[in-house]
């Protein structure tokens, strides 16, 4: 229950109340001026449904390099896995790669 306030604050004659108040003496009239989607906590529920669905600027950054990033990582590491593959299988290529890494 939102209370709109902290603490307990005495209220007058035409006092605004968000959500609830505690009657302490005397009779209480309550006069609703925004029911449904106009109240407080439907506005805090949109607030929050916004702020989940938008991104921030940073996520949009890391989406667009993620974009190209991953299939960059993955074209280069099968063109390192062929290259290591051929080179060692092909007769005349493990020759130079043995005098390459083994002097």
């Amino acid at each position: 229950m939102i209370t709109g306030e902290a603490r307990p604050v005495t209220k007058g004659v035409d006092d605004p109340v968000i959500g609830g108040t505690i009657n302490e003496n005397g009779v209480l009239r309550v006069k609703a001026t925004r029911v449904g989607s106009d109240s407080a906590l439907s506005q805090i529920v949109r607030l929050i449904e916004s702020a989940q669905l938008a991104k921030a600027p940073v996520q949009k950054f890391a989406d667009s390099i993620s974009r190209y990033f991953v299939p960059l990582v993955i074209i280069l590491s099968f063109s390192t896995w062929l290259a290591w593959y051929f080179g060692w299988s092909v007769p005349w290529l493990s020759r130079i790669m043995d005098t390459t890494f083994h002097g």
